[in-house]
């Protein structure tokens, strides 16, 4: 009969072995780091960059973040959100990082949408999400006229919406009263700005044709202003 402590032996040799490899690559890992988050990051930057990073107190418990490309193109990326000074030499090396504070958030007041003309109609990109999981990505037309977003019904499922407990309601279109179903989009991007929750219609796609319309829904959020020499359009929150 075989000795089962000489036979566990391979064992507990590749035990030993992945438990010193874990080891040998958590230390890589705190010493890519620096140990502690953004803080250990910008001090393994400044040990290898040989420069002077001062106001790193100003650090406090931010998560490690990503950062790619050369050493001082990641150093501007890990201070993105703060202000800071660089100091250069007379030869436009850096030497010196002072960083101030976390840069406030400020709410935008208006946002600039930029359009395009097709017809009579204004353009604009729009992304939407129905369930914040599947998004697409198209053009609207701007449409004061609209109630509600209008999108065709073959947009219900590629937005994640087939099971969404829709009502019906009719709708007046250009083509005359038709039925729509009425849903509500998690969210929906326009120039940077996310607005939640927008009230949305499908109709039949035959009857919508081409178009897309970004009603007031969203718009009547907004005090609007349309230049329609210039082709912009300006949102102002209320």
């Amino acid at each position: 009969m075989a000795n089962p402590i000489s036979a566990s032996k391979p064992l507990r040799l590749w035990l030993i072995f992945f438990a010193v490899l874990g080891a040998v690559n958590a230390g890589a890992q705190d010493a890519d780091d620096g140990g502690g988050g953004l803080f250990g990051q910008l001090q393994t930057l400044q040990e290898q960059m040989h420069i002077q990073i001062n106001g790193l107190e100003n650090i406090q418990n931010e998560p490690k973040a990503f950062a790619r490309g050369g050493l001082e193109q990641q150093l501007e990326q890990l201070l993105s959100a703060y202000n800071h000074i660089a100091n250069r030499n007379a030869k436009g090396q850096l030497e010196r990082i002072v960083i101030l504070n976390k840069k406030q958030k400020r709410e935008v007041e208006r946002i600039v949408l930029p359009t395009r003309l097709e017809g009579n109609h204004l353009m604009v990109s729009v992304s939407l999400s129905g369930d914040g999981r599947l998004w697409q990505t198209l053009d609207m037309v701007i449409d004061t006229g609209a109630d509600l977003v209008v999108l065709p019904e073959s947009m219900i499922t590629p937005l994640g919406l087939a099971d969404f407990p829709f009502s019906n309601q009719k709708m007046q279109t250009a083509n005359g009263a038709t039925d729509a179903k009425i849903g509500v989009l998690q969210e929906l991007k326009i120039a940077g700005e996310t607005v939640g929750n927008v009230e949305v219609a499908f109709i039949a796609d035959k009857l919508l044709g081409e178009n897309r319309l970004l009603g007031m829904s969203v718009l009547g959020r907004y005090q609007v202003n349309i230049d329609d020499k210039s082709q912009l359009i300006t949102l102002f929150k209320k």
